[in-house]
């Protein structure tokens, strides 16, 4: 076992050190004096502090002790037993260039589509390296990323992709829907090797290592070979070599020259035809005020909201725009999680089939890598919806706000009746809309027996995969599962239907489960623990509740809240997140 003593002394003496050590790493990498970071660098691998630190690091996350390529030769590699001899070995073989990864197990995953994904296990020992890799990197390249990048990032998770689209696109007629073909999988070792070592750090040491941590054996029960392409999904420092790469692709989208065209659009002003239709004459304002001393002042604002709406319905049949663009308005927004991107267009589709070609050749020619033509599509957002996330990105309609309490061109309030208090009716302004299908989460709670499906219709059920559990245990589960998705799609436009999931289908299933449980009725089980189903110990201390959500505290705490939920697109990833109790019964 490990001496925790020992490392806890090392942690208090060397923690300063170390991130003075990172802090300056990243300073001189910001000044691109490429001397200092290998100086750096080296400091780093050979210090075993480092190492013990990237050790705690990784120690207690789920699945590291999960066996690598070595448990297939009769030899795995473990946390267990590893003392502060070993991370002295590791100082003194790794600046040397002894240090040799282990052979990665290879695994299958089936993905919702049908196919299987590729996963490869490292062993745990190795794991240590990769993290230590991976930190170096980051300092290396985390202020070189981009605004637009999220994915594999601290604090740039899905919630802040989705946010980044709803300040940075306020509207759109054109998206491009990317996905990168099998991106793991067709890395060009020497191309992002030969790419930080241009660009990053040249220290050849760590540069070797970053070779044998991608050429490494990979083995499974059937078979064995040297991996030449790709990184394995699943290994520590996968994801940072996935944002390092991918980096160039966001350069060339928002600084090359090919796409200049499409970022220097000038600003439009109001036409001024426009504005002269919507004022109010001479004449019409005569006839509103020879209405308000026969008729009062009710009368005189619906006449000004007839008059106003007559007006926007002409300007609308006669094609009079509220503003003039000034030469070329074509604009592009783009925004990259992981291996997907969205590339948001005005302009025209012809436009959209250019940027896709600019950006397909330019994926093949410069980082080998295939846009995926069944995954990638165009979508013309006033007629479809885009896929982003899980989210559906579209185009709200422009209509007029044409209500009768809808009209009030002098912005004036009159007291005597609470019913005349008006708005001026105007053209609502198309904008971008964010939301989730709510059919399509259902979908996926039926394959999972969480909800069923009757008679074109969704209904919560029992979930037979946890009665074996207690009550507070189904309860705090349950929570757990519903909870995470209404805050994971609750960042949509339509969070009413986030609460819905919640309130509804989660409460009503685990009522429903509890009452397969105890083999009574659902109507005994919500009188027995309440309309929020509060379980109580003999001691009368609450141990579970479900709960309900409220308007306001939902949306409150979706904007408080960017939990571990807001990096689960799917629903397997979403509850094995969330099991605690019952983790081995919902992924086979």
């Amino acid at each position: 076992m490990v001496n925790k003593d020992l490392f806890k002394n090392v942690q208090i003496g060397s923690l300063e050190t170390i991130a003075k050590e990172l802090s300056r790493l990243r300073e001189y990498s910001e000044q691109n004096n490429i001397n200092e970071v290998n100086k750096y660098v080296n400091s780093l691998l050979s210090n075993p502090e480092f190492w013990v630190l990237c050790y705690e690091s990784i120690k207690s996350n789920p699945g590291v002790n999960s066996p690598g390529g070595s448990s297939l030769n009769g030899k795995a590699k473990i946390m267990d037993g590893i003392d502060l001899e070993f991370f002295h070995k590791l100082s003194i073989n790794i600046p040397r260039g002894k240090f040799n990864f282990g052979p990665i197990r290879k695994v299958n995953i089936p993905k919702p589509q049908g196919n299987l994904r590729p996963l490869g296990i490292t062993d745990s020992r190795d794991k240590i390296v990769q993290k230590g890799i991976a930190v170096i990197l980051e300092e290396l390249s985390e202020h070189r990323f981009l605004d637009c990048s999220f994915g594999f990032r601290r604090g740039r998770s899905c919630h802040d992709a989705i946010t980044y689209i709803k300040k940075k696109v306020p509207s759109g007629m054109w998206a491009i829907e990317g996905d990168i073909s099998k991106c793991f999988d067709r890395f060009n070792h020497k191309r992002i090797v030969s790419l930080i070592q241009k660009k990053y750090v040249s220290h050849q040491v760590f540069i070797d290592l970053i070779y044998k941590a991608l050429k490494t054996r990979i083995i499974s029960i059937d078979s064995s070979f040297i991996n030449k392409i790709g990184t394995p999904q699943g290994s520590v420092v996968s994801p940072i070599l996935c944002n390092i790469y991918l980096h160039e692709l966001d350069v060339f989208i928002n600084e090359s020259e090919m796409l200049d065209k499409f970022r220097n659009a000038k600003s439009a002003t109001a036409n001024p035809k426009f504005k002269a239709l919507l004022s109010v004459s001479k004449e019409e304002n005569e006839k509103a005020e020879s209405i308000r001393k026969s008729q009062g002042k009710l009368k005189y604002w619906k006449f000004f909201h007839k008059l106003r709406v007559t007006k926007l319905k002409f300007a609308e049949r006669n094609n009079i725009p509220r503003v003039i663009f000034k030469g070329s308005n074509r604009r592009i927004a783009y925004v990259r999680y992981a291996d997907d991107f969205v590339i948001f267009l005005w302009g025209t589709k012809n436009d959209c089939l250019e940027i896709k070609k600019l950006v397909k050749n330019f994926l093949k020619g410069n980082l080998d890598l295939n846009l995926s033509e069944e995954k990638s599509r165009i979508t013309f957002l006033k007629k479809e919806k885009a896929n982003f996330l899980g989210f559906q990105i579209w185009q709200s309609p422009a209509k007029i706000l044409s209500k009768k309490s809808d009209v009030n061109p002098y912005g004036e309030i009159c007291r005597v009746k609470m019913n005349s208090k008006f708005r001026g009716a105007s053209m609502r302004i198309p904008r971008i809309r964010i939301t989730f299908s709510m059919n399509d989460v259902l979908r996926k709670l039926v394959d999972k027996g969480l909800v069923r499906y009757k008679a074109g219709k969704f209904f919560p059920t029992s979930y037979k995969s946890i009665l074996q559990y207690d009550i507070a245990n189904i309860v705090s589960y349950n929570r757990a599962v519903f909870r995470g998705l209404a805050n994971y799609y609750g960042f949509a436009h339509n969070w009413y239907d986030a609460k819905t999931l919640y309130n509804y289908f989660g409460l009503y299933c685990t009522a429903m489960t509890i009452a397969h449980k105890t083999k009574s009725k659902v109507p005994e089980v919500f009188k027995k623990y309440g309309p929020e189903l509060t379980i109580i110990d003999s001691s009368n201390k609450i141990i579970a509740s479900f709960g309900v959500l409220s308007n306001s505290k939902f949306k409150r705490n979706v904007r408080n809240s960017h939990i571990s939920f807001s990096q689960v697109t799917n629903m397997e990833q979403l509850l094995l997140a969330n099991l605690k109790v019952a983790k081995k019964h919902l992924i086979k």
